[in-house]
């Protein structure tokens, strides 16, 4: 998620997960912030930043997005040159309209033939594996035409991450996990399928949802995380003990970044660590009023 999983929310995601996590058979796979291919050619220093890591985040896979194939080719082969993420992968699902005008993201899926070349050149032109992202399909009637395109684009990906609703649909609505199970049946056999889209701790907690979930290879959690990076464990935090990770992952944002900058930018993080709280509007009125770190620690005492 673009503005969300920096190194800095990924180091917290990671240093839980390894803490908490009891389950032999549950495995952490993360993904940077996507990266502009346009950004890559021609503007390196703004983003570059998108591209920090630190190696205990990983496996850890790069996604990148664009609709110019030389400019995704040659970011491509530059990312897979010069760093060592573990996959390359194109988003093809991104419904956000400023990307979409870029004809990037969700847009590649109009013309699906055009973009199988795109997935086909690209997955030849890195010597990390190749992954893809994208959506069940532009609106319902084009659901069709979209699996055919993934079970197509499977011949070239080591893994397909599925969002389980159209374009239409953005990110409201029911998700079509039964799309993604018949998908998963027909897709080449090396390449794997996750799950996406509206993974809540509640649906984690739905056996008969689990189940189906349980067909695939993995699943997926965006959105719900970003308030909540315990969801990845069974492990429910204490309010000192979220305390302690709010002040940690301050503290690991400024160090990549100005801290007045960085104290500003957690706003949209703090609403969503303090939403449960109450009077969590007052607090986050109060976190609106400061620009460093000293003054926010003290807000997060008082709670």
């Amino acid at each position: 998620m673009d503005g969300i999983t920096d190194t800095a929310y990924r180091q917290i995601v990671k240093e839980i997960f390894d803490k908490y996590n009891t389950d032999k058979n549950r495995e952490l796979l993360l993904f940077t912030e996507f990266v502009s291919s346009d950004g890559y050619v021609h503007n390196f220093d703004w983003i570059k930043n998108h591209l920090i890591y630190e190696k205990k985040e990983k496996p850890l896979i790069c996604q990148i997005f664009g609709s110019n194939l030389q400019k995704l080719v040659f970011t491509a082969q530059e990312i897979d040159k010069n760093y060592d993420f573990d996959a390359i992968e194109l988003n093809i699902g991104c419904p956000a309209p400023k990307i979409m005008r870029l004809w990037a993201g969700s847009a590649l899926m109009i013309d699906k033939e055009n973009t199988l070349e795109i997935i086909k050149t690209l997955s030849k032109a890195v010597k990390k594996p190749f992954t893809i992202k994208t959506r069940a399909g532009i609106n319902e009637q084009d659901k069709e035409k979209q699996k055919e395109f993934i079970i197509k684009a499977s011949e070239f990906c080591s893994i397909i991450s599925i969002h389980a609703r159209t374009l239409k649909q953005e990110h409201s609505g029911d998700t079509d996990i039964d799309f993604v199970l018949d998908i998963k049946n027909k897709v080449h056999p090396n390449c794997k399928i996750i799950f996406n889209g509206w993974i809540t701790q509640e649906k984690l907690e739905d056996k008969k949802f689990m189940g189906k979930i349980n067909k695939l290879d993995w699943l997926m959690i965006g959105q719900a995380a970003i308030w909540n990076p315990w969801i990845f464990v069974d492990y429910k935090p204490t309010w000192e003990e979220k305390k302690e990770t709010i002040l940690k992952h301050l503290q690991l944002n400024i160090k990549y970044k100005w801290e007045r900058t960085w104290v500003i930018e957690f706003r949209k993080f703090i609403g969503t660590y303090t939403k449960w709280l109450d009077n969590a509007s007052k607090y986050r009125v109060e976190f609106m009023k400061v620009d460093n770190f000293k003054d926010f620690k003290k807000i997060i005492d008082e709670i």
